[in-house]
């Protein structure tokens, strides 16, 4: 059993892209420093960082397996689980394709899918905790 923390029970899951802009992975495309990550932090936001989208896949494939089993095992006990992909990084930062195959291969639905900007602010933290809202 997954003990309790200051996460409120919601795991974001996030593009490296997102989390480290400034990487000198993504060379010409590094993006400034937004205050999108501290926003979710200080909601509660638990993260969870794929791999860079930038890197072969067959170098992460497993880690993105294993990922993909973490946020099965995070749902089953109890946690809300969104994916925020970002909409103009190919495979929208996280390797959604391969995601999506890990999922199906257990036979298990992805988590909500959001959409934010390469460039995501505050405001965009919104359009997370929003997709949780029905749940709720």
């Amino acid at each position: 059993m997954i003990r309790e923390d200051l996460r409120s029970r919601r795991i974001a899951v996030i593009a490296d892209f997102v989390v480290n802009p400034g990487s000198a992975l993504y060379g010409k495309r590094q993006a400034p420093p937004t205050d999108f990550m501290d926003a979710l932090v200080e909601r509660g936001w638990g993260i969870m960082k794929m791999p860079p989208h930038v890197a072969r896949l067959e170098s992460c494939e497993r880690l993105i397996e294993v990922s993909v089993g973490d946020l099965i095992d995070y749902r089953k006990n109890g946690y809300n689980v969104v994916i925020a992909a970002v909409e103009d990084l190919p495979q929208q930062g996280l390797w959604l394709d391969a995601m999506a195959a890990c999922f199906r291969k257990v036979g298990k639905d992805m988590p909500p899918i959001v959409t934010i900007r390469s460039n995501a602010t505050a405001a965009d933290a919104d359009a997370l905790d929003g997709a949780l809202a029905p749940a709720a």
